[in-house]
Formats: structure tokens, C-alpha cells, sequence
């Protein structure tokens, strides 16, 4: 686990409808489209930024055009529509051939904040809460990402679960050591909502790597 010291996990959001510069970049569902728009706006060269791509979802026509210029370019844009009033407050990203998006989502209902996860392919995948009465603090996302279930109680967790199972358990102490450095930012935990997610899992995908290379010496991860 990484060092709760060096995180602020108690921190939360005040809301996830307050700001709608925030609200509008979480919900852009094309991975690249949103990181595009965001390396724009933190050099403040926001007016280059086409209009045509600040919309949550690209036209079908325009989704096959940007996939026959790389597969990358679909990451995301195959995710289901937001309902009303809902918000994007994390995602996950696999550095796959079509660069897959998982989505973790917010929306009022009544008193209380309704959470779901979605991803490009209708999986069913359960999370822990399954509503709360305030945004949830940066530790409570952690720990809904970390319990995620896609259907099975052997598959939960949304970040190492991928790393393992492209892992495959090479034969020799070598090949495990060559794959698992391949895999290391296989997974990428971004959120518009809690800045220092990302650190977080970047630091648990260091630990995961750091269990693999013990394992060319002492025999393979438990899987």
C-alpha cells in the first residue's frame, strides 16, 4: 500500500456540481480528446481548443474517422452516455490496443449520492458504497476502486487485476521481470475531483513492480 503519510486521504470535494469547467472535463468521454484539452488549458492556450471537441460525445462518424487514424484514439468514446446529472469523479485507463476507460460516476438522488461503474463493453461491475450522503472523501474513492467486482468475487479492484492477468506468468525469472517493467503503466488513475489520485496509484503500480522483481528471486506472485 502506498505511504497514507505523503496523501491527504480525509480531503474531499465540497461538491461534484459546483464548478462546470470541472463537470464539463469530467464528463469528456474520449481519453485523449480530455488530455488534449487539458495540456491546452494549463499552458492558457485554451481559445486553440476546437469546439467541435469539447462535447461529451463524438458523432459515430466522427469516432470512426479517429479510429482509423489509431485505435488509442477510441479510448473512452465508447462509454455509455451520462444520465442527467451525472458526473464523472474518476476513471481508470488501460494503455491497451484501443486504449479501454473505465468509469467511476456520481449522481444526486434525493438526499444522498448514488455512485456507478461503467465501462466500454456493458460489464457489470459492482462497487462499495453504493450511495453516500457527502462526496466521498480521497480515501473512500480508493477503497470503492480498490473492492470494484466485475462479476465474479475472483476479479476485484480496478488497477492490479489488469496488470496480473496481462502478466501471464512467464516461464523464466527473466521474461517476468522483462513483462512486468512493460506493465507498470499499464493502468493510469486519473480524476478531475481529487488531484492526488493519481500519485496514489502510481506509487501502488511501483509497489506491484517491486513484488514482481522479488518474485524472479523467491518464486512467482500469488495470483
Amino acid at each position: 500500500m502506498p505511504n497514507e503519510n505523503n496523501f491527504q486521504l480525509d480531503c474531499q470535494p465540497a461538491s461534484y456540481w459546483i464548478d462546470p469547467v470541472q463537470m464539463l472535463l469530467a464528463n469528456i468521454k474520449g481519453e485523449c480528446r480530455r488530455q488534449g484539452i487539458l495540456r491546452k488549458i494549463r499552458v492558457g492556450n485554451i481559445d486553440a481548443i476546437p469546439e467541435s471537441l469539447i462535447v461529451e460525445s463524438l458523432s459515430k462518424e466522427a469516432r470512426r474517422l479517429v479510429g482509423r487514424i489509431h485505435p488509442a484514439f477510441m479510448g473512452g468514446e465508447y462509454l455509455p452516455d451520462a444520465r442527467d446529472g451525472e458526473v464523472e469523479i474518476a476513471r481508470v485507463s488501460l494503455r491497451s490496443t484501443t486504449a479501454d476507460v473505465i468509469s467511476i460516476r456520481a449522481r444526486r438522488n434525493k438526499d444522498r449520492i448514488r455512485y456507478r461503474i461503467v465501462d466500454e463493453y456493458a460489464s457489470v461491475i459492482r462497487c462499495r458504497p453504493k450511495t453516500s450522503k457527502e462526496p466521498l472523501t480521497l480515501g473512500e474513492l480508493i477503497a470503492l476502486i480498490d473492492s470494484a467486482e466485475f462479476g465474479s468475487e475472483d476479479s476485484w479492484g480496478l488497477t492490479r487485476v489488469f496488470r496480473d492477468n496481462n502478466l501471464r506468468y512467464p516461464q523464466t525469472p527473466d521474461e517476468l521481470s522483462q513483462r512486468a517493467r512493460q506493465l507498470v503503466d499499464f493502468v493510469t488513475v486519473t480524476s478531475v475531483f481529487y488531484p492526488q489520485l493519481e500519485d496514489w496509484y502510481l506509487e501502488e503500480a511501483q509497489e506491484w513492480l517491486q513484488e514482481c522483481t522479488r518474485a524472479v528471486t523467491n518464486g512467482p506472485v500469488a495470483g
